[in-house]
């Protein structure tokens, strides 16, 4: 359990840091050669970065 608590933490901190990192993660099987995101796409990841580490942060309060 606290492995996926810590891959969850580190996976928000990737997409609350670099959004363009995680969008580039989760969409590289979509398209060839250069594409870039949209700014609502990197919001969107941001935001769900946001949530990981509140989940994770949660999780590690419940654990304990």
């Amino acid at each position: 359990m606290w492995l996926f608590v810590f891959a969850f933490f580190i996976v928000g901190l990737i997409s609350v840091i670099s959004p363009t990192t995680s969008w580039l993660l989760s969409n590289w099987w979509r398209f060839k050669g250069d594409a870039d995101p949209s700014d609502l796409s990197l919001v969107i990841h941001r935001i769900g970065g946001v949530i990981m580490i509140i989940v994770a942060v949660f999780l590690v309060t419940r654990l304990l």
